[in-house]
């Protein structure tokens, strides 16, 4: 195993890299974050091989694990054992490189969505967890307006604010489990958000249900590509459902509900 060594407000960091393969650790380039106290919230580790999927630190003495959150293509590595803090801020970063990394496929998962759902002209909608902006773009090119986007991380939603065919959304930067808005929608939609196991507890679920219910219009859809956990029948009537092959060999399970 190789090792390398930063500083990290006077903390003393070592950081072991398990991969295959050989690699000088005076070949890498890397960058982490410097705002949080106890440990970075990320690691982002330029050179490494593409089938490196953790990497342990020792900051002051302390262990600590980081793994490749969504892709050996990105090569930002979160703590294991993150808070929901640290996963704001591993978004913060994220933003610089989400877009050419997503894009494609979230704009696949939005058009298969909206392929399966009919809305009227003038639909208020919501897009949970909508990052960058990019699964609000098939709505605005199919002549919808009214359109909200909503996301704790702040450099995301500047980068959708930056999007000229978002120019007339609305913005709001807010932990979906915060949620608590004035208006009611039609649609309320979200792409790769609502993987429960990795952004919610499932504990939070039933909270998080009767939050998304109530800021659905009666009749109005919920609707969701990839996600771990169905909304409650009572709250939310199921439509249809099923999986959906984005990128061959990789299928995201969907769901398509109305409010009763």
């Amino acid at each position: 195993l190789g090792f390398f060594i930063f500083m990290m407000k006077e903390k003393f960091v070592e950081i072991n890299k398990y991969y295959s393969g050989k690699i000088s650790p005076e070949s890498l380039k890397f960058t982490y974050d410097k705002s949080s106290k106890k440990r970075p919230a990320w690691i982002w580790v330029k050179e490494l091989p593409k089938d490196v999927m953790f990497i342990s630190t020792r900051i002051n003495k302390k262990i600590e694990h980081y793994r490749v959150y969504l892709s050996t293509e990105v090569p930002l590595f979160l703590p294991t054992t993150y808070t929901r803090e640290e996963m704001k801020k591993y978004y913060d970063k994220f933003a610089e490189i989400y877009d050419e990394n997503v894009e494609s496929k979230n704009l696949l998962a939005t058009r298969f969505l909206l392929n399966n759902i009919s809305l009227p002209s003038n639909a208020k909608i919501l897009d949970l967890g909508a990052g960058s902006g990019i699964s609000s773009l098939p709505f605005i090119e199919d002549g919808y307006s009214d359109i909200t986007l909503l996301d704790y991380s702040e450099k995301m939603l500047e980068k959708a604010m930056s999007k000229e065919k978002l120019k007339d959304c609305k913005f709001i930067c807010k932990d979906i489990m915060d949620l608590r808005l004035k208006n009611k929608f039609d649609l309320i939609f979200s792409v790769f958000s609502f993987a429960s196991k990795s952004y919610f507890k499932e504990e939070e679920m039933a909270d998080l249900w009767e939050k998304v219910n109530s800021h659905l219009k009666t009749k109005g859809l919920f609707v969701v590509m990839g996600y771990d956990f169905e909304p409650p029948n009572n709250l939310i009537k199921k439509i249809k459902s099923g999986e959906y092959e984005i990128i061959p060999g990789y299928k995201a399970k969907w769901y398509i509900g109305i409010k009763k």
